[in-house]
């Protein structure tokens, strides 16, 4: 399984638009991993190419890392920054499964959707806790969050399992951390650092999460400008195994 992180920013990226803070300067004078667009994944998996949430720079990821391939997009939430480049997709040459819950996918068709897409998308209904079988894989949806629909997911190939939190608090389901239970690899949306908001996790609580749920290793994503800088992020998550900080256009290799 081959992990592609198109984008690792939060919902503003980085540097965000009209911020003069520290992070947003240094980022936009010294550029490199500092910089992040609003976050995606691209998943290599048996004869598929998920493409996981649809942020409004898709278009230009798909020209800076030259993909050819897409066969479906996995929604996990129906903000803008997740599925804002949908309309994108109205001149994909070829048909792309568009994998929402139903509540989602509702919204999704309320607020991004077009005559257009009709003619390209193919709705595939998830349920959380339910398996989605690929024939060498399979999905397994869980819900990330009570106050609306955003979903997390548990990819299993062979005795493989990588499990995308998307973008929750740290206030889990047992259930969820169960579906986390001795994961190969735990991908984890953490905006900020400290506890701004308790609507989501933060990069202390990420590494306790992995501790808890006894995941092989960490890699901490969808970063906000309120969080530390790339550089700094590295050198705190070097104290702890395991446990590593996106960047754009990384590339992960999962053996499975």
């Amino acid at each position: 399984m081959q992990i592609k992180f198109l984008g690792t920013g939060a919902a503003e990226g980085i540097p965000a638009i009209n911020c003069d803070c520290d992070h947003c300067q240094r980022a936009r004078k010294e550029g490199g991993k500092l910089v992040r667009e609003r976050s995606s994944l691209l998943l290599s998996l048996p004869g598929y190419e998920l493409l996981v949430d649809c942020p409004p720079e898709i278009r230009s990821h798909i020209h800076e890392y030259q993909i050819g391939r897409v066969d479906g997009i996995l929604c996990t939430r129906a903000r803008y920054d997740h599925v804002g480049g949908l309309k994108e997709f109205e001149y994909w040459n070829g048909g792309v499964d568009l994998l929402a819950e139903h509540a989602l996918f509702e919204t999704i068709k309320r607020e991004h959707w077009t005559e257009m897409l009709d003619a390209v998308m193919f709705h595939i209904p998830y349920y959380p806790g339910a398996s989605l079988y690929f024939g060498g894989f399979s999905l397994i949806p869980f819900a990330a969050r009570r106050s609306e629909p955003i979903f997390g997911v548990s990819i299993k190939e062979n005795d493989t399992r990588v499990v995308y939190t998307s973008d929750t608090s740290a206030r889990l389901t047992h259930y969820a951390r169960r579906v986390m239970w001795e994961c190969d690899l735990l991908i984890v949306n953490v905006p900020v650092f400290d506890p701004i908001s308790k609507n989501h996790i933060t990069v202390p609580q990420a590494i306790e999460l992995k501790e808890e749920v006894k995941a092989g290793q960490l890699i901490l994503t969808y970063i906000n400008h309120q969080n530390r800088p790339h550089d700094e992020l590295e050198t705190y998550g070097r104290q702890f195994e395991g446990v590593s900080v996106a960047y754009d256009g990384m590339v992960v290799e999962v053996p499975s």
